[in-house]
């Protein structure tokens, strides 16, 4: 768990990348599970997809991302961290 903590990917962010690379989208196709939140979604009855996974593959079956909560985050929404910038700044 440390590998998603700022002070420890400040300090040696090769685990994050390791991981990341894994997960990257692209890297593993969406399942029958997937495709069935996005169907129910296209027929207009899901209110809302909430996941703990971070790997993005509910949008890379068509989840609309308004009807997606990522609640750890995920890739759709990832962006740059600076340990360069006072008080290790987001970058956008």
């Amino acid at each position: 768990e440390a590998v998603f903590d700022l002070t420890f990917f400040a300090d040696n962010p090769r685990p994050f990348y390791r991981l990341a690379k894994e997960l990257w989208p692209g890297n593993h196709a969406p399942t029958p599970a997937h495709h069935f939140i996005s169907l129910l979604a296209a027929r207009g009855i899901l209110r809302r997809c909430y996941t703990q996974n971070i790997d993005s593959l509910e949008s890379a079956a068509g989840v609309p991302p308004e009807l997606t909560v990522a609640a750890h985050g995920n890739f759709d929404a990832a962006h740059a961290w600076s340990a360069s910038r006072p008080g290790g700044s987001l970058r956008r």
